[in-house]
């Protein structure tokens, strides 16, 4: 496969695993008996994904979806159908301001293919190591500023090739501080 299709895949399946989430989300009634029915069929890979913490965390959509219901059930919620995608990607989320020591709600996602959405995300990266005011793992910066592992990675080494941002240690161990 080339790396466009490996990525077109991969995308799709990363979208397929979120309106499960959502959906799950939705249909909080839901038995550990009827997931495991479901984790026996085709969703079963899919399902083998999602960590109870996916599931606690923040719903990721506001919008409510129209239902569908579910035969055979009665007394029971409908389940939900999932939400149309938009083509246009959302602009990136501001980071969330967080008092020393205390856990911020991250952005679900954040756009970092355009410029405009890296600079927003390199200042919000550079925001969140003011705000912890000292030696920061990229973990800690991306429970913050939300993204992946390798947006918060990519958007430090931007502020280090910048000037705004040093660094200390290697591999697990690198912590980076404002300069």
């Amino acid at each position: 496969m080339s790396k466009y299709d490996v990525s077109l895949v991969s995308a799709v399946e990363g979208r397929k695993r979120q309106i499960l989430v959502d959906l799950l989300r939705q249909n909080s009634e839901l038995t550990l008996g009827e997931l495991h029915q479901l984790s026996r069929g085709e969703l079963g890979k899919l399902l083998s994904t999602i960590t109870v913490q996916d599931l606690l965390q923040g719903t990721a959509r506001e919008a409510a979806p129209a239902a569908v219901s579910r035969p055979g059930r009665p007394g029971r919620k409908p389940v939900a159908k999932a939400p149309a995608e938009s083509k246009a990607k959302e602009p990136a989320a501001a980071p969330a301001k967080a008092a020393k020591g205390a856990k911020a709600e991250p952005a679900a996602e954040v756009n970092t293919r355009t410029p405009a959405g890296r600079e927003a995300f390199d200042k919000g990266v550079f925001e969140a190591l003011k705000a912890i005011g000292g030696p920061a793992g990229a973990g800690e910066i991306q429970r913050r500023v939300g993204g992946t592992n390798m947006q918060v990675r990519s958007a430090v080494n931007r502020l280090i090739e910048a000037g705004q941002v040093t660094w200390t240690g290697k591999a697990r161990g690198t912590r980076y501080r404002v300069a």
